[in-house]
């Protein structure tokens, strides 16, 4: 349902700043999708479970932030999980996974003969295949794990917080939309104010601290409106600082492209969408759930490789799958959910009436560029401006079509020559006059079809004191406040390589330990 929930009252629907650099086919700008529902954007996101890796964390330490090293997070990592699967919870005597937690770690289902197909190009170009994409190997293929319990989401509302609904001294009060933090003097954080079901203006105050874990979009924009910010940034709105912080700078994200690869044009049985959807929504509800969760569109199969040093133990970038099926309509509502213009969208369209159309999403996991979060406005149901700067470094282009280079090379091997692959020419104008396969036409490709990976990061940068740019210190807590702390993916220095929802519950669960010990529990 991932495409299905974006756009809809659980979403934030953000949209990011269009850019001459970037993003030319979506000319209104980049749909930022969050989820403003419990859980947060795990209750919208893909559910895959990938953490990142050794060289990632060891950085974050590395850059002076005391405790966050591979080697102790790991610990935090395996306190959530509960892992169903039984090869990768023993491999290497339990070191890399645990079961008991309250975040339920499955395989999704990959029974679609494309994914073989898949792993043996994968296989015929070089790569290694991995046993688990989450211990201590990073170069190869193999197939994701994911957040699913059941054969249903497991959320991050419905992991930690469904479990203890019921404990007296929880309460949540949803259809609160919190407008400020309220400090008193020497910058001392007591609670916020919100507006209750967009009537009544209320106010809450904690006995002990403010934690804010409102995302790498919302956080920014909530600290500014309370005056910690750059004055810059706050002057225009007549906002009185209390904090000169670099609040909304630091700004990351995988940005990623699209490419389209026809296959079995000559072989493609029509499939009738709306009636696979019927048996599969039977199947779910009276009989194996697993049985309607086979056509999970690929998406379980997963490369990662280094574009610049084959010999480098860590990835650069990240190659995902999914498939439209010959007859459908999945390449419309995924294209435009992307905003593409309709020409591209009825492009992949036609490729999707006449072979199966297997979409490839590649995405820069290390990326150089740098946006930020800053206010439009005083009022608080404004969104904020979000600058992604996609492409500001070169360096993350120029991955991208290093990596074009990779996926070209698989096209070529049995496994998908048998398939009859073919890679699906879009008509973009602009680039018509390019010598078609250079460097050059893929860098107008890219830039015409950029796209987000949905992971920002890093807008409420932790760091030490000497680091101008921190906003929170190792502990998460506010810099020149006190009773403040921020737990959410803002905080990242660097933006791990990896979908972000595992990162973001391991960074809530030190951050619970943070807060237990600094208030005595």
């Amino acid at each position: 349902m991932i495409y299905e929930l974006q756009r809809t009252i659980i979403d934030w629907e953000y949209v990011s700043e269009p850019s001459r650099r970037y993003t030319i086919s979506s000319s209104n700008g980049l749909s930022w999708p969050r989820g403003l529902v419990l859980g947060g954007s795990g209750t919208i996101n893909a559910m895959k479970y990938v953490r990142g890796n050794k060289r990632d964390y060891d950085h974050w330490e590395q850059l002076g932030n005391k405790g966050w090293s591979w080697d102790e997070v790991l610990g935090y990592f395996k306190k959530s999980e509960d892992n169903k699967v039984g090869k990768l919870v023993q491999l290497d005597q339990g070191k890399w996974h645990s079961t008991g937690g309250y975040l339920s770690v499955d395989y999704n289902d990959i029974s679609d003969p494309m994914n073989n197909v898949l792993m043996e190009a994968a296989k015929e170009v070089g790569f290694e295949e991995l046993d688990d994409l989450n211990a201590d190997k990073h170069i190869g293929y193999g197939q994701s794990v994911f957040t699913i319990v059941n054969a249903t989401r497991c959320s991050p509302a419905k992991a930690f917080l469904s479990p203890v609904r019921y404990r007296k001294n929880m309460h949540v009060i949803k259809h609160a939309f919190v407008t400020s933090i309220i400090f008193e003097q020497l910058n001392e954080a007591r609670g916020v104010n919100f507006i209750l079901q967009n009537q009544a203006t209320l106010r809450a105050f904690a006995r002990k601290e403010v934690i804010v874990s409102t995302g790498t979009v919302n956080t920014p924009k909530l600290l500014q409106l309370s005056g910690i910010g750059r004055n810059i940034d706050l002057d225009p709105f007549k906002i009185v600082q209390r904090a000169n912080l670099n609040v909304g700078y630091n700004l990351q994200d995988h940005v990623a492209i699209p490419l389209f690869v026809k296959l079995k044009k000559s072989t493609a049985k029509p499939v009738n969408i709306y009636l696979e959807k019927i048996i599969n929504l039977y199947n779910f509800l009276f009989k194996d759930r697993r049985q309607s969760t086979r056509n999970h569109d690929v998406s379980g199969v997963t490369i990662l490789a280094n574009t610049i040093n084959v010999t480098d133990p860590y990835p650069d970038v990240h190659f995902e799958y999914i498939l439209f099926k010959k007859g459908g309509i999945s390449s419309i509502l995924i294209t435009r959910s992307f905003g593409f213009n309709e020409d591209v969208v009825e492009s992949v369209h036609r490729a999707e009436l006449e072979a199966n159309v297997l979409l490839v999403r590649i995405h820069v996991l290390k990326p150089f560029s740098r946006g930020k979060v800053t206010l439009k406005s005083t009022d608080p149901y404004v969104d904020p401006l979000i600058k992604a700067n996609y492409f500001n470094d070169y360096e993350d282009l120029k991955t991208l079509i290093r990596a074009i280079r990779i996926q070209q090379q698989m096209l070529t091997t049995d496994a998908l020559r048998k398939n009859e692959a073919e890679l699906h020419k879009i008509h973009l104008p602009a680039c018509m006059f390019i010598l078609h396969d250079s460097d050059e036409y893929w860098e107008c490709y890219i830039r015409h079809l950029t796209l987000t990976l949905y992971h920002p990061a890093g807008t409420a940068k932790m760091g030490p004191s000497s680091d101008p740019e921190a906003v929170v210190d190792e502990r998460l807590r506010v810099r020149n406040t006190t009773r403040l702390r921020v737990v959410d993916a803002s905080i990242m220095p660097y933006i791990v390589s990896a979908n972000l929802n595992a990162a973001t519950i391991m960074i809530g669960e030190k951050g619970a330990d943070f807060i237990k010990e600094d208030n005595g529990f």
